[in-house]
């Protein structure tokens, strides 16, 4: 996509996060959930799960099944450390110094596994930041919550926030038809990937709720206010939940 275009998209959205920030019917909680148009978002709630039930989840088990657990490590491993440079970025323009020098230092050292082997296991590790959360730090409201056909849950600052990190990816001095045949390899693969890795989890809420899509929204504004707060919980289940189901619905740098 040309650049010029990007930057049209991007501050097109910006002044969309600016005016939802300063509406009176936004509350003052940055993760508020503000669902205006519902409706809208659970008919397209409604098609993201078929589209996972008769496509994502019968290949992520078929996956899970074939794939030995040392090469799943280390594709978890490979898609954190490509989103390093953003996320170091990201530290820095929140003021957040050290952990960018450490996020830049890790992602360094793994260069030469390409991180599909942590280096740095066990040394000191820093938060995955993006520009949502870069937003919210100046208090850019969330504004409206949006459920996206195939891509899934967002809000008007995170789709801001998307589309900033993909024009802030240092991998786009690669060129656009590198980064193409890169995105087109990987997004499969961590789609898949991610469903997987977070598959009873992700089933126990969407064939156990009552109001799937309810629960859904609920999880991804806990882990939104973990993010920004710095809270996250690697423990928790709900948290880890959202963290696949967004890592496997949400193309962020095209993440």
């Amino acid at each position: 996509m040309n650049i010029k275009l990007l930057k049209s998209y991007f501050i097109s959205l910006l002044a969309c996060v600016f005016f939802s920030s300063c509406s009176s019917n936004n509350t003052s909680n940055l993760t508020s959930s503000w669902d205006p148009i519902e409706p809208i978002n659970r008919a397209v709630f409604s098609f993201n799960m078929v589209v996972d039930t008769y496509t994502l989840e019968p290949v992520a088990k078929v996956y899970d099944y074939v794939m030995p657990e040392f090469l799943s490590n280390s594709l978890s491993s490979h898609f954190n450390w490509i989103k390093s440079p953003v996320s170091a970025i990201n530290s820095s323009i929140q003021g957040k110094h050290e952990e960018a020098l450490l996020t830049i230092a890790n992602f360094s050292i793994n260069i030469f596994t390409l991180g599909f082997y942590d280096l740095t296991e066990g040394l000191s590790s820093s938060s995955e930041e993006n520009f949502d959360q870069t937003l919210a730090s100046y208090n850019f409201r969330a504004g409206p919550y949006i459920m996206l056909p195939f891509l899934g849950p967002s809000t008007v600052r995170g789709l801001a926030g998307t589309l900033a990190d993909g024009i802030l990816d240092p991998l786009n001095l690669l060129g656009p038809k590198k980064i193409v045949k890169i995105n087109s390899a990987e997004l499969p693969i961590k789609a898949v990937h991610s469903r997987s890795e977070y598959m009873d989890q992700i089933n126990e809420l969407k064939y156990e709720s009552l109001d799937s899509y309810a629960v859904f929204r609920s999880v991804y504004f806990q882990r939104l206010r973990s993010q920004i707060n710095d809270t996250e919980n690697k423990d928790d289940n709900i948290t880890d939940l959202n963290s696949g189901a967004i890592d496997a619905f949400f193309i962020q740098n095209q993440k």
